[in-house]
């Protein structure tokens, strides 16, 4: 059966025809029908859109606009006189009372410097209710926004769109008016909806002429199509049976014109296509197979640019330069659509790709008859990184026939070399500070500090302190990367709520020194006895962490507040404090290494930045996680969830 198939497939592929296209894409009775029904369609569409926007804008918007301005111009108001005054002018003179006023219209004062409503006529903002939403659903309009930046007069014809009942889209003009008491913005607003119902009535029609108007193109198509294949529909059948691998049939030829022509060029070609399609079969099954399968993306692209193949893994690679539609039909980006070797209804092109990825090369360069290729080139692709080879092939005739693109995911390396070099860099800093402070006071020293006995000990007390740091430092990286190493805990029953009553006890000091109210809290569902599965060393080291560290960022007199409660059949540690919070940018990442809020301070207060990542991953290992939530200078909360261990489950039945 898969000779027949791929018979098949390469038949379409020499029609012209894709396989996936739709049925009456591959006759030319329906391509014709297609075209003119497609033409009608588009006049028939920028017509429909060219009448609604002119009878929009001409028929209300500038009617409106118009009337106002000339009948406003005729009321002679002048730099001389008040707001009052104005207000009854537009209130009672019959000239321009009639188009400012009325059920879809009104006007409304606003003074400039202090953007605030004089008055409104608008029954919207008579409604007590409504009147505070008024003032900030006209101010979205463009005209009255360009008004109050400077300019005399809004005239822009586009509607405001609103949600406020009774309020609804509506037309607006706005001028600035300087009187003698204050400077005024008269804002004129016209409601839509009128205009709405008289284009709703107009699309009617229109979209009725539009579906008369298809229809009669399909007739004509029809008839005329008919005249043009109805000669050739025979062949076409035979020709249909040939692709689907009935190689041995032969079609009657009636004629010597063109079409018998043809019918003669099918029958020999049905004979050679059998002698040669099991072989090639064969030959393609194998290499296709190959190429797919592999890991690597593979592009193959001919000499004049086009995708020739494309296999899986390039496809999938490439995933993210795919295009991306705008709500208008426009693109977005410099994006291309990968979907084999084909993207959108183009081939695949070299010169389009290679800009996408932002590489700076052309086709041209590697079809030269010099054999130099560039060297892989990698380049970052959304939250990848791939590696391009270049090589190039020939074509019977010896020429440069096209190139061939090897991509590879090289994202685990790059990320795994970016995190060395953080580590390097983040521990070398750290370093760097407490050994500065060492080399420095030390150097004091020994140029003749000494003699001072108290600014000795201060020193001394100083290079002590650093050294500490330093100490911190290393048994925290040594801990890190026992843990990096796949460290075996030691496993036994061990209970939580016991070893956080000894870590608060170790904390309690710290904690009286500061003032600091430091509880634990026991939810009633719990239950008893609480026990985990854990190595109680490293969970105290947990513990000891999290609270440490609320108790050393809470400020004097503040409250750290523990609380055991259960969570999804969990058991979470709910670690509450007053203290200075975190921001909301940084919860993120507080758990990476050596990451800290505020730098000065945390070194200040003696913290290595590797306490909340330790914390991580003693509780990940527990099979468990951490999470923070905070809010600035409101205090933070970090939750630790374990698993508890049956034996607890099988004590709270």
């Amino acid at each position: 059966m898969e000779q027949p198939k791929l018979a098949s497939r390469l038949l379409s592929m020499n029609a012209g025809s894709p396989g996936g296209r739709a049925m009456f894409f591959r006759t030319i009775q329906w391509r014709l029908i297609f075209i003119l029904f497609l033409i009608t369609f588009v006049l028939m569409t920028v017509i429909w859109v060219f009448m609604t926007y002119r009878v929009e804008r001409s028929f209300f918007y500038e009617t409106f606009q118009g009337q106002i301005a000339r009948n406003y111009d005729s009321l002679g108001i002048l730099e001389t006189d008040t707001a009052a005054k104005l207000r009854e002018r537009l209130s009672t003179d019959p000239v321009i009372t009639g188009l400012i006023s009325g059920e879809d219209k009104s006007f409304t004062m606003i003074d400039k410097e202090k953007g605030v409503i004089l008055y409104s006529s608008d029954p919207v903002y008579q409604d007590a209710e409504l009147q505070d939403q008024f003032l900030p659903a006209i101010i979205r309009s463009v005209n009255l926004i360009s008004v109050m930046e400077g300019k005399s007069e809004g005239i822009n014809p586009t509607h405001t769109r609103t949600r406020i009942a009774g309020l609804g889209d509506f037309y607006d003009y706005v001028r600035y008016q300087p009187l003698q008491d204050q400077n005024v913005i008269l804002f004129f607003k016209y409601s839509r909806e009128q205009a709405l119902n008289v284009l709703n009535d107009f699309n009617g029609m229109i979209l009725f002429s539009i579906v008369i108007a298809l229809v009669a193109a399909l007739g004509i198509g029809l008839a005329m199509s008919r005249t043009i294949t109805r000669p050739i529909t025979d062949i076409m059948h035979k020709a249909e049976s040939i692709t689907a691998g009935e190689f041995g049939q032969l079609l009657e030829v009636r004629s010597m014109d063109e079409i018998g022509k043809l019918t003669s060029t099918f029958n020999f070609m049905s004979t050679r296509l059998k002698s040669m399609l099991t072989e090639i079969a064969a030959e393609k099954s194998k290499v296709e197979t190959v190429i797919n399968h592999m890991t690597d993306g593979v592009l193959a692209f001919d000499r004049n640019g086009l995708a020739i193949h494309v296999n899986h893994s390039a496809a999938s690679l490439l995933g993210p330069l795919t295009e991306r539609r705008s709500p208008s039909g426009g693109t977005r980006g410099n994006r291309l659509s990968v979907k084999r070797e084909r993207f959108s209804d183009k081939p695949l092109r070299f010169d389009e790709l290679m800009p996408a990825l932002g590489i700076a090369t052309t086709l041209a360069f590697f079809l030269r008859p010099e054999d130099v290729l560039p060297k892989p080139v990698t380049v970052p692709l959304a939250d990848r990184f791939l590696r391009l080879q270049f090589a190039t092939f020939s074509d019977e005739e010896g020429r440069r026939g096209g190139v061939i693109i090897v991509l590879q995911d090289i994202t685990e390396e790059h990320r795994l070399e970016n995190m060395r070099r953080e580590f390097v860099a983040n521990v070398s800093h750290e370093l760097r500070t407490p050994l500065t402070s060492v080399k420095s006071y030390t150097e004091t020293l020994l140029d003749g500090a000494m003699e001072d006995r108290e600014t000795t000990v201060r020193f001394l007390k100083v290079i002590n302190d650093e050294t500490d740091r330093m100490v911190r430092l290393v048994k925290d990286l040594l801990l890190l990367s026992q843990h990096d190493s796949g460290m075996k805990l030691t496993l036994s029953p061990v209970d939580p709520e016991e070893l956080v009553r000894v870590c608060l006890e170790r904390l309690r000091h710290a904690a009286d020194e500061k003032n600091q109210c430091l509880t634990m809290q026991r939810a009633d569902d719990l239950p008893s006895p609480l026990i985990v599965q854990g190595d109680r060393d490293r969970l105290e080291q947990l513990f000891l962490n999290i609270v440490g560290n609320a108790v050393k960022y809470t400020p004097a007199g503040g409250t750290v507040r523990v609380e055991l409660a259960l969570r999804n059949s969990q058991l979470a540690i709910l670690v509450h404090d007053t203290g200075i919070g975190i921001p909301e940018q940084d919860l993120e990442r507080i758990f990476e290494r050596f990451y800290r809020v505020d730098k000065a301070r945390s070194r200040q207060m003696g913290g290595t930045g590797l306490g909340l990542a330790i914390a991580k991953e003693i509780a990940m290992m527990h099979g468990g996680d951490i999470r923070a939530q905070s809010r600035m200078n409101e205090g933070s909360v970090i939750t630790i969830t374990l698993p508890l261990s049956p034996s607890g489950d099988q004590a709270s039945g």
